[in-house]
Parts: C-alpha cells; structure tokens; sequence
C-alpha cells in the first residue's frame, strides 16, 4: 500500500511540475520514474524472500543434524544403565575396575553429546546424574537405587520425546525389564514423580 501510494505522489509530481513538457518527455519521465521504483520493489520482495529461505534451510539443516546425534541416545542411555547394573555384579575387582573405566568413558561420550545437541531438559538430567555419580563415588551412603535408575529411564524417555515427540511413560520400561516391579513400584514411583517435580520435567511422565 505504500509503494502505491508512493507511486502515484511521484506521478502527481511529475504532473504538476511538468506543464512546459511536451507529452513525450512527461511520458518518458513518468516511465523511467514507475520502472525505477518497480525495480526497488521487486529487489525488496527478493531480498526479503532470500532471506526467509535461508533462515528456513539454516534451521532445517540445524534441526537434521541434532536429530542425527540424538537419534540413538534413548538405546544408548538405557545401555549404559545395563552395563552399570551389571558391572556392580562383577565380584573379580581387576575385571569390575576396568569395566568401570569402560562405563565412565562410555558416560562421559553421552553427556558431551546431550550437552551438545540435547534439549535443555535432557542436560538438566544428565547434569542431575553427573551431581549424584560423584556424590555417591565419595560416600556409597548416598546411593539411591532407585533414584539411580529412574534418572536414567527418564532421560531415555525425555530424549525419546524430544526426537519423535512421542511421551511414553517411564512405568513402562520398568513393566518391561523388571518381573518384581509390582514389589517395588512405590519406590519407583516416588523417585520418578520427585524427579519430576525437581527438574520440572513433563507431567506426563509421572507414575500413577
């Protein structure tokens, strides 16, 4: 609405500024003054259009790349879990040691990873779990179980949403992969639900 606006002053202008002319030269200007501005609106409309579409690519780009990274850490997190479980069972320290050391290499790849591509609420898990991992390696008294596991179930299910935006809950791995969980299920429950509340993570993923 502008640039018509503008145009029609500028015609005006050359109208009431040009009674000596003859129509020739009023016609010439009128054509030069209405191409020149059809070329600043049209290198505007283009400019601004270029612009949007690289943003666009810029973020589709962006977006391809973190879901690359992050599309097999659930599996990885879970995994890790796994070898951590199993590693307190080791009853040979040699072997437990170096088993140990695998784990912490291991640990130490995924919390760059999250920290890198991750959303915000995956690095206030795997920050939460880096917290306790080494409260815990400074006195054992501090280990919760419970609390343990659940924080790594529940970064596997935050990174599960944020990469396909499907919300599970947490209750059903644990249905999955413990055949005593009714036994336990309140205490699971109550971790779960309290490291929710703490990180203020989705609702969703509390246990009812």
């Amino acid at each position: 609405m502008k640039n018509i606006f503008l145009l029609s002053t500028i015609i005006n202008s050359a109208n009431v500024g040009s009674n000596g002319m003859s129509d020739d030269l009023k016609g010439a200007i009128i054509t030069a003054l209405v191409t020149g501005l059809i070329s600043i609106i049209g290198f505007v409309v283009t400019n601004t259009s270029m612009k949007r579409n690289f943003k666009n690519e810029l973020k589709r780009q962006r977006d391809s790349i973190v879901l690359e990274k992050m599309s097999t850490m659930p599996y990885e997190v879970l995994a890790l879990m796994d070898e951590l479980i199993e590693s307190d069972r080791i009853q040979n320290e040699t072997i437990k040691k170096r088993d140990r050391e695998q784990n912490l290499k291991h640990f130490k790849e995924i919390m760059n990873t999250i920290y890198s591509y991750g959303s915000e609420a995956a690095i206030k898990i795997i920050s939460l779990i880096q917290k306790e991992n080494y409260a815990s390696s400074q006195n054992s008294n501090c280990a919760d179980k419970y609390r343990m596991i659940t924080s790594y179930v529940l970064l596997a299910t935050q990174i599960k949403y944020d990469v396909t935006e499907i919300s599970v809950s947490p209750e059903l791995w644990f249905q999955m992969r413990m055949t005593d969980y009714l036994i336990y299920k309140d205490d699971f429950k109550n971790a779960n639900n309290k490291l929710i509340d703490e990180l203020k993570l989705k609702t969703e993923f509390k246990i009812k």
